[in-house]
């Protein structure tokens, strides 16, 4: 019993990161989800409009994206727990920011402000996890990336909560306590434990980055099969935006299904996440190309069921495939892009690598709204399936 008793405190105190790290993904999750949800809040507050709205949001997204690159250098050159911890010291303020906003000019700089304190966590996190965890690297990522969908999915249903009793600006409050608690718990586990601070760059390790030793991030980005499996991730990323910003309007317009039942079909798409787990642990068994081609090729049957559906069992059905899909491919794409890139320039190469994704993923709701108004939303679905099938047949040849 207690040989046993001492393995389970060893593997807590292991897997403690792993905790941290998922529970502040989850944080950068919620607090960049919890704005939709109060559009109509903000809207009655500061008496904008659905443009001015909509432009908030974009900002958000657009500041997290033009952080990837910058945070992946600083990762390498600082260490990524130092990463981490900054970032989630400037999302905790901008929360707090947000929720003591007088105006809307303030309101979006502190928008702004949580893009930019979110945006590092995931570029540094997948380097930090699987360097330390180089067994299961898949299936660590899994857990991450099934946390963080949590906060995604969990957001909407606190800002009911708290604003059915309190002001909107508790959800913020909320968010910034939880925050700062997750971060002081993380910086708390990397000092005290030097297992845990896995990155912390060596006057030698400086000393050759300054004398040019090791890959250059030009040399890197020359390597013709990274080339090609970061055109996967942003055909990926710009399928995925494309089918979760119009899936519920597409069900109510061309099914024919209530709002309400579309918004429940939504949900079902996000609660596939906890696929990752699954997903990322046989990615790491089986191999992640062979994985990656069975996901892209449900990926597709997904979007072939939905336009093809004409019962709410079968909306139902291709919903699970598409979340399936799509939810289960992100643990073993890190894992895999982890990989193929050299450790020396990891962060850096991961942060341009997601700067990219990011940012041609942000067109696809652009895109596929202008498709949708001039040929319909099944054609702009087709050309989605379209997407997922170079991105399968691109990952088919790397295998």
């Amino acid at each position: 019993m207690g040989i046993r008793s001492n393995r389970t405190l060893e593997a807590a105190r292991v897997y403690y990161l792993v905790l941290l790290v998922s529970l502040l993904w989850f944080m950068v999750q919620f607090l960049r989800f919890v704005f939709p949800p109060l559009f109509e809040t903000f809207q009655a507050v500061y008496d904008i409009s659905n443009t001015e709205t909509g432009l908030l949001f974009t900002s958000i997204m657009l500041s997290y994206s033009a952080v990837q690159f910058p945070s992946g250098i600083l990762g390498d050159r600082l260490g990524l727990p130092a990463v981490i911890i900054g970032g989630a010291a400037v999302f905790t303020g901008a929360a707090l920011l947000a929720a003591l906003s007088p105006t809307f000019l303030v309101l979006t700089l502190a928008a702004m402000s949580i893009g930019l304190g979110t945006g590092p966590h995931k570029t540094v996190a997948i380097p930090l996890l699987s360097r330390r965890y180089t067994e299961h690297p898949g299936r660590v990522l899994g857990v991450m990336d099934t946390v963080g969908q949590l906060g995604g999915m969990t957001a909407p249903l606190v800002v009911i909560a708290l604003t059915s009793v309190f002001v909107w600006q508790s959800v913020f409050v909320l968010g910034a306590a939880v925050s700062a608690t997750l971060a002081l718990l993380f910086y708390r586990a990397v000092r005290r434990d030097p297992s845990l601070d896995v990155d912390r760059p060596s006057p030698k390790r400086r000393d050759s980055k300054a004398d040019g030793d090791g890959p250059s991030y030009r040399a890197v980005f020359a390597d013709r099969r990274l080339l090609a499996f970061v055109l996967v991730t942003v055909l990926f990323t710009f399928t995925w935006n494309g089918v979760s910003s119009f899936l519920p309007l597409f069900l109510a317009t061309e099914k024919g299904i209530p709002t309400g039942t579309a918004g429940v079909l939504y949900s079902l798409l996000f609660a596939m996440t906890f696929s990752q787990t699954i997903t990322g642990e046989l990615g790491d068994r089986a191999g992640k190309l062979t994985v990656s081609v069975a996901l892209f090729a449900t990926m597709s049957v997904g979007i072939v069921a939905l336009l093809t559906a004409n019962s709410i069992v079968a909306l139902i059905g291709a919903t699970v495939v598409l979340g399936l899909g799509f939810h289960g491919f992100r643990p073993v794409r890190d894992a895999y892009l982890m990989e193929i890139i050299p450790k020396g320039v990891g962060g850096g190469t991961l942060g341009a690598v997601r700067t990219f994704m990011t940012g041609i993923g942000a067109l696809a709701p652009a895109t596929i709204g202008v498709l949708s108004d001039a040929v319909g939303f099944v054609s702009a679905f087709v050309f989605l399936g379209c997407t997922t099938a170079v991105a399968g047949a691109v990952t088919l040849v790397l295998r």
